[in-house]
């Protein structure tokens, strides 16, 4: 009887045993398998929360771990590309272009007048009976010799004509130190009307409007007397190369 309950002992521990190994191989296994679902699980969530055009070309490379790192870093790049446009367009709006630009100097209406020119009249020898006026921008910025020169002499009531054939093919813009020409006859063929002498001329400046007179007059001595008709005097316009009207 002893040794019959001592077998059934034995054999209940040995069943116990073997039960116990059963359940821990099994345990095993499951533990195995949970760990193995949330790798695949990470692998499979990688693309899904990366930069979808990542992870379209990592799909094709057919590596579920380079797809990830992709997405990653691409969203990373877009967000700071973002960031830094609207910075550089800011900062191109707010500059202000650089003084002076394409024109150099700088383009102007400011008209010549006697403010801003020194005037110089001078008898020529040829042709005969002319003087030749010279206005030289004495200013610090650019002036336009608009037109003609209004011309008066010492008993002129109003300035002498002006021959339209001498316009010039653009407005004459003297910058500082540059100067202006006008040619002046002082009479013409003898007519018998009398004439009259003239130690000095005086000069009133155009306007880009028109004819008009504007800013303050010129005036200038002449070296030497000249002989004057008023009724046969005539100018030219202002010319920027005196070549133009040396033979006038």
């Amino acid at each position: 009887m002893i040794m019959r309950t001592n077998f059934r002992i034995a054999a209940a521990a040995t069943t116990t045993l073997v039960a116990a190994l059963t359940l821990t191989a099994c345990g095993s296994g499951t533990n195995s398998e949970a760990g193995d679902k949330p790798a695949a699980s990470a692998s499979a969530s990688g693309p899904a929360t990366g930069d979808p055009a990542g992870a379209g070309q990592d799909s094709g490379s057919g590596s579920a771990g380079s797809g990830t790192g992709s997405g990653s870093s691409a969203g990373s790049g877009a967000g700071k590309h973002s960031t830094g446009t609207p910075a550089k367009s800011t900062g191109k709006s707010t500059k202000k272009p650089a003084s002076g630009g394409a024109g150099g100097g700088g383009g102007t209406d400011a008209p010549c007048t006697g403010a801003n020119v020194k005037l110089t009249a001078t008898p020529v020898s040829r042709p005969i009976n002319h003087i030749l006026l010279t206005a030289t921008n004495t200013g610090k910025t650019p002036c336009n010799a608009y037109d003609a020169p209004a011309v008066s002499f010492s008993n002129a009531q109003s300035p002498i004509a002006v021959d339209k054939d001498t316009i010039p093919q653009a407005v004459v813009s003297l910058a500082p130190g540059a100067s202006a020409y006008a040619m002046v006859r002082t009479l013409g063929e003898d007519d018998g009307t009398p004439s009259y002498q003239a130690g000095q001329v005086v000069v009133f400046f155009r306007g880009k409007a028109g004819m008009e007179s504007t800013g303050r007059s010129a005036y200038a001595v002449l070296s030497k007397g000249v002989s004057v008709v008023d009724a046969q005097a005539m100018s030219t316009y202002w010319q920027s190369d005196l070549s133009a009207i040396d033979s006038w």
